[in-house]
């Protein structure tokens, strides 16, 4: 039973410790700087490992509710990949969202842009685009909206449950975000 809530919730046990971890960091004020956007973005860039499941919803959902430019891409992928074929089923079912055109951008591929702002799943992928030489800014997606996360596990190898829960939260979190930055 409680392995069960462990999965559905958080996708799996190590889910709920980097969950856990990352929420003493906001606990103690180190996401602080990643909760808001000061200035008005020429365009998001979403961000995740794969670019198959997170940042792609987050992508296409954003630009039904947003007329700034977006774009997505992956820290650990291939360019031009399809998405998730779970995500996609799973995503059209619950919400109506079709991802079947969407295909994978490496990070290896973007194009920078001045005014772009990268918008990130959990803080890690923060860290490892810094690592990479871009300066931001930075956002993480759960911190909008009123039921505030500040990691966003991947959904890539958890239950249906749990892809369930992630596109509910990401449909949630870019909405607010949106909602954030209307001109």
């Amino acid at each position: 039973m409680l392995r069960q809530y462990i999965m559905d919730k958080f996708g799996s046990k190590k889910g709920l410790l980097r969950y856990c971890l990352d929420e003493l960091y906001c606990r103690v004020g180190a996401f602080r700087d990643y909760t808001r956007c000061d200035t008005p973005p020429d365009r998001l860039v979403f961000v995740c490992q794969g670019n198959i499941c997170r940042s792609a919803l987050a992508e296409w959902v954003f630009k039904g509710h947003s007329d700034i430019e977006a774009i997505s891409l992956g820290l650990n992928t291939n360019t031009g990949k399809g998405a998730n074929p779970r995500l996609l089923k799973i995503a059209y079912e619950t919400k109506n969202i079709d991802l079947s055109s969407h295909k994978t951008t490496s990070v290896e591929d973007y194009v920078p842009r001045t005014g772009d702002v990268f918008v990130c799943m959990e803080a890690s992928h923060i860290r490892e685009i810094k690592s990479l030489g871009y300066n931001g800014p930075f956002l993480l997606l759960g911190s909008f909206g009123k039921k505030k996360t500040f990691r966003i596990n991947d959904p890539y190898s958890a239950n249906d449950t749990f892809m369930t829960k992630t596109i509910d939260d990401i449909v949630y979190h870019t909405v607010e975000l949106a909602k954030s930055l209307k001109r």
